[in-house]
């Protein structure tokens, strides 16, 4: 089932969101969500972390920004699980938001340090809320089912 969903997210984020949002550095990181949202309860899985954020360098072309950025917010969310519980919609947010804030920067600063490219901050929000919007539904999902 993961490889089914990981390649529909692939899929969306490469071609479709590249040519919504212009640039995939405002694309909404829907496999960043994907990742979050089966590590956010079980023990993190770093193959799966690692097997998608190649695949999107391969299909992106982008050098291994992908792999090391979601090699980085797995490594931060497993931090804050074993600080923090998980337990609620907000919990979960929260951790998100730091997950997410953390890889964006990331990325953003890779991508700026090797291109000079115009920060646009109105298609980042955009990109940043449309991500946290679909945490926020699946997520609910996600503690609904489990409880």
């Amino acid at each position: 089932m993961f490889y089914l969903l990981l390649a529909l997210v692939l899929f969306l984020q490469s071609s479709v969101l590249v040519g919504i949002f212009g640039s995939y550095l405002f694309v909404p990181d829907l496999l960043l969500a994907l990742l979050f949202l089966l590590n956010a309860r079980v023990p993190t899985n770093y193959p799966k972390g690692f097997i998608g954020g190649f695949l999107l360098d391969v299909l992106l072309d982008t050098l291994g920004w992908h792999t090391s950025g979601k090699l980085l917010a797995l490594f931060v969310l497993s931090f804050i699980k074993r600080k923090f519980f998980i337990e609620t919609l907000p919990s979960l947010m929260l951790a998100y938001l730091i997950v997410a804030l953390l890889e964006h920067l990331y990325r953003l600063l890779l991508f700026r340090s090797k291109f000079y490219y115009p920060l646009e901050p109105i298609p980042l929000l955009i990109g940043f809320l449309v991500e946290l919007a679909v945490v926020y539904y699946f997520g609910k999902k996600l503690l609904k089912n489990e409880t």
